[in-house]
């Protein structure tokens, strides 16, 4: 069975007209009628009802269109696979996301992978920091972004982006007429933070900052995305401490300088080297 017998099939089960289904399909009616009695021996049942007035799908017809159209889209998609590879070798290209590294600079390096690999698939996974040594070794993703503190040794990584730490409150928060805020100021408010179980580092350097400020933070609420963050911040749960690029808006959050200034270092992070690690190198 031939992919130009089923794309055959298919014309004529949504024209009904074996002339306009031979046109749509660039070849001759006759070829078209020997196509699907070639069609029909093969699966031994009929498929259309063809009198000299209509052309209608039998019930076994109507059963085998959906399983046609899927193998047509099946081996698109693998003609499209072997497409990419045969230019660039990449075929796919997945990228694990740590929380805080929803920032700009990774949107331009993926654009301008997309733009360098239009046919390679690319897809964002969100990660644990715990998590990034056995995602790359296992193959679970090719390349991480990642806090450079979080990297764990032995992993090959490269310098990304500088983003500084911001203090994150619901606009017309009493902080906002302290800007910018010392760790001082903080103490008292209740404070977003990524959880711990799954970022260990963040929260345990957030908890040192606050140490040597000399409070402890009330956690509000533990999250997993800047979403998250911005979300609950917004909607008044606490007050959020996240790297933020300048210029970030989000509706009903303030984002606030913090003194002392401090700055987070996102690095692209492998294991192995392999064309679409080259290419993002590269880029």
């Amino acid at each position: 069975m031939h992919l130009k017998t089923l794309n055959a099939f298919i014309a004529l089960a949504e024209e009904l007209h074996f002339g306009r289904a031979a046109q749509r399909c660039g070849i001759s009616q006759p070829a078209m009628s020997r196509l699907l009695s070639e069609l029909e021996a093969d699966i031994g049942v009929k498929l259309l009802h063809r009198t000299s007035r209509e052309v209608s799908l039998t019930n076994a017809g109507r059963g085998f269109l959906e399983s046609a159209r899927q193998a047509v889209a099946y081996a698109d998609m693998a003609v499209r696979a072997a497409q990419a590879g045969a230019v660039d070798g990449i075929n796919s290209l997945t990228v694990g996301m740590v929380i805080g590294t929803e920032q700009p600079p990774v949107g331009k390096l993926m654009a301008e992978f997309k733009r360098a690999h239009p046919e390679t698939r690319v897809a964002l996974r969100r990660i644990d920091e715990r998590d990034i040594g056995a995602a790359l070794a296992e193959g679970y993703i090719d390349a991480a972004i990642a806090w450079d503190v979080a990297i764990p040794i032995g992993l090959h990584h490269r310098h990304l982006c500088t983003v500084p730490l911001a203090v994150m409150v619901q606009t017309g928060h009493p902080l906002e007429e302290k800007e910018p805020v010392t760790w001082a100021d903080l103490a008292g408010y209740p404070v977003i933070l990524p959880d711990r179980d799954r970022q260990p580092i963040i929260y345990d350097h957030y908890k040192r900052y606050t140490a040597e400020a000399g409070f402890e933070p009330t956690i509000a609420i533990d999250v997993s995305t800047m979403a998250d963050a911005l979300a609950m911040v917004a909607g008044g749960v606490g007050v959020g401490h996240a790297p933020v690029v300048p210029g970030l808006r989000y509706p009903g959050v303030s984002i606030l300088r913090q003194e002392p200034l401090i700055e987070f270092n996102y690095e692209l992070v492998w294991a192995h080297t392999s064309p679409g690690i080259e290419s993002l190198l590269t880029l």
